[in-house]
This record gives C-alpha cells, structure tokens and sequence, in this order.
C-alpha cells in the first residue's frame, strides 16, 4: 500500500464537524451524528477521513468514512507515528472492508483485532414516497405512550435497543387498529439542535405485509423534517445491521438512501491512560 494516500492531504485537530474541509464539513453521517461533538484531532484527503471524536455522552471512537481502500491508506500512514494509539479511542467506526487491506501490524497496533458489528447507515432530506400516510398518528409523549409502546414492542420487535422512556426520544409515531397499537418507530436526538435518528421499527407479526411499518416511517419523517439541525439541513437518518436484506429494501423503496456500510468493534489494545 502506497505511503502517500492522496497528494491533498490535510490534518486537523480540536475543532468541530463543520469546520472541517469539504467534503466533510457537510458530509451527512457526520453531521447527523457527530455534528456538535469535538474532533480532537482529523487527517483526511478529499475521499477519506480518519477522525478522533468525543462528546455527546459517549466514549471517544475512532471514525474512518469514505472509499474503503482511501481510509485504509490514511490509517496506514497516521498509524506509522503511533499518534492513534496515542489518543486512545475506546471503539471504531470504520467504512465496511477497510480493516480487512490493513497490513497485520497496522490492525493489531490500532486495536482492530476484535470482533465486529456490521451496519448500514440510511439517510434522507425529503418526505417518504407513501402518499396516504393518514392512518399512522405522533402519540403524546408521557407515561401512557411509554407503556403502550413497551406493551407493543414485547410483540412488534422484543429486541428494540431503544427503551420506550429514553430521554433523547422527541417522539413515536404508531398505528392502532380496534385502539391496539400495531405499528411504531420512534426518533431521537442524540442532543438538542442534532437531525432525528429513526429508532425501534415495529410491526405485529400478524399485520406485516400490509404496508403499516411505510405508514409510520412516512408520518416520522414528515414531522422529523420540521426539525432545523444547527448544522446541515432538516434530514432523517436511520440504521440496520448489514445482513438485514429485507428491512434495507423495504428501506430503499420508500426513499432512503443508503449512505454508508460500516463495521464498528470495541477497540482491543490496552489503555493508555
């Protein structure tokens, strides 16, 4: 692998995603996550970027976006100087089959040995291609919502990772027949002035294949649109693990746009600090 990743090569530390060069200053996975956390430090080319971030109430990741051949060169290079070690990122990010064209040395020095996650990060700025969406309603937050939807998610999707009362949570949206709930997805702001992120889809088993998870996703984003970001424009994001072919899809057909292929890990060198 070439020493050099790119002849436009940059560095930047101690600043925010906005103020980073473009392309990545208005890169849509950056800003819908980690548009108001610190970059502490950020080398990048015009179609890569490795990125140390903190804040927003999670550990310090290591964040790698862009042509997976592209990042791999930038962890190369960055990683000779020992600088990532240094910093002490806790968990990567990185584009899906980067890890894989890093030399051996390079893997084990990051930590990048471990175990992996795969995901898909879907992205949209405009309403949903479902034209009658009526059905589907924004229930009230409040302690009668978080039970309905704790009732509903023990028979819609028992493995929901986002509890029904989480703070960060700006709304649900449902679909009752005969006043049971059959249908929701709820949004959250990983912090105030963030674009929504689309959490816990459900459907009933016994009403899927009747459109129902389109109503809701279609009512969410419309009201999720409404929502101005401090950075980036009104935009709704969402995210699924790589092997789930149906629900992505189900995902394009509606006007999602699937914007990044991800494999993130726990990092597994010793600490630092």
């Amino acid at each position: 692998m070439s020493a050099d990743p790119a002849p436009a090569w940059w560095r930047a530390a101690a600043t925010r995603v906005a103020e980073l060069p473009a392309p990545w200053c208005t890169e849509p996975y950056l800003l819908g996550e980690h548009a108001l956390a610190t970059v502490v430090s950020a080398w990048g080319t015009g179609t890569a970027l490795v990125a140390i971030v903190d804040g927003l109430g999670r550990e310090r990741g290591l964040f790698g976006v862009g042509r997976a051949e592209d990042v791999a060169a930038v962890l190369e290079s960055i990683t000779r100087g020992d600088e990532l070690v240094r910093l002490d990122a806790r968990y990567a990010t990185i584009t899906r089959g980067a890890v894989e064209l890093l030399a051996p040395g390079v893997r084990d020095a990051v930590g990048l040995g471990g175990a992996e996650s795969s995901w898909d990060w879907m992205w949209t700025d405009g309403p949903l291609q479902i034209p009658d969406h009526a059905r589907a309603e924004r229930l009230p937050l409040g302690p009668g919502t978080t039970d309905e939807v704790r009732e509903f998610l023990s028979r819609g999707h028992p493995t929901a990772s986002t509890a029904p009362d989480d703070p960060r949570l700006i709304g649900w949206w449902g679909v009752r027949e005969g006043g049971i709930l059959h249908a929701a997805v709820g949004a959250i702001q990983l912090a105030p002035g963030m674009a929504p992120h689309l959490v816990s889809l459900g459907v009933d088993p016994g009403v899927r294949g009747r459109g129902l998870a389109g109503q809701v996703l279609a009512a969410a984003v419309e009201d999720c649109l409404r929502v101005h970001p401090v950075h980036g424009p009104s935009s709704v994001s969402l995210g699924l693990y790589a092997d789930n072919d149906v629900a992505r899809r189900v995902y394009l057909r509606l006007g999602f746009e699937l914007r990044h292929g991800f494999t993130s890990r726990r990092l597994d060198r010793p600490s630092s600090g």
